[in-house]
């Protein structure tokens, strides 16, 4: 009897401290995160809309990325896309000629403007942090686009098959970057893909970027089963590379 009466009493005690933890990540969303991002949804549904868009959506934040992860990229942020989110404002895609050059001093795929400074985001501490996070990955709308949907291990590939993969077969390097510096800017950067993405979203998304995002520039690649089980277990073996250790 007294053990029930002592649970009881962490109850009272516990659950309130709780609520207040998941209230207080909701708080510091609404206030500090909304005005760039949309919480609530849907995405656009017309290039008008995609245009205004400066940040991503964040309303189906726990059906895409990895809890882990956030909880460390709100503490330190750092850009993942080297062009933004509305690559169009920032980048210079006159294709190059000596011509060009001379009179603009600009080349091909030429970064300009914000994205060449440093991300200016908030930074959290650790305790808001893991409570945004929490927050987050509560934002769970899309579940049908994951249900059902599974990582199979065994499709597993090389860093150099995986790499033939998304650049020879299917292109991805155009837009993203596989490594720092290596690739193209106007996609988010696949080398911290598998620690920033859970693997359903992964293979649900890069078969079908517009069910996610109707109005995305992504083009959806037609990519094979076996070959889309194998992109998203390399990106997930390129995610454990350490590309900042020295040669």
């Amino acid at each position: 009897m007294k053990h029930l009466i002592l649970l009881s009493f962490l109850a009272v005690v516990i659950s309130p401290a709780l609520a207040s933890a998941g209230e207080d990540g909701g708080k510091i969303l609404r206030a500090q995160c909304a005005s760039c991002h949309d919480l609530k949804g849907p995405a656009p549904q017309t290039i008008r809309e995609l245009w205004k868009r400066d940040a991503p959506d964040l309303f189906y934040a726990g059906n895409k990325f990895r809890r882990e992860w956030l909880v460390q990229w709100l503490q330190k942020p750092i850009r993942i896309r080297p062009a933004g989110v509305n690559y169009l404002r920032n980048i210079n895609s006159t294709p190059p000629s000596n011509q060009n050059t001379k009179k603009t001093g600009r080349k091909y795929d030429v970064l300009w403007g914000s994205v060449t400074k440093p991300l200016k985001h908030v930074k959290l501490s650790r305790a808001k942090a893991e409570a945004v996070a929490d927050a987050l990955m509560g934002l769970k709308p899309h579940y049908s686009l994951v249900a059902g949907v599974k990582l199979d291990a065994s499709k597993k590939v090389s860093l150099d098959q995986g790499e033939v993969l998304i650049d020879k077969v299917y292109g991805c390097l155009s837009c993203h970057f596989i490594e720092p510096g290596y690739g193209g800017y106007t996609g988010s950067e696949l080398y911290t893909a598998g620690k920033r993405l859970q693997p359903e979203f992964m293979l649900s998304y890069i078969k079908r970027p517009k069910n996610w995002d109707p109005k995305i520039w992504m083009p959806n690649g037609n990519v094979k089963p076996d070959d889309l089980q194998k992109i998203v277990n390399y990106l997930i073996l390129l995610s454990k590379e350490d590309f900042n250790a020295s040669n």
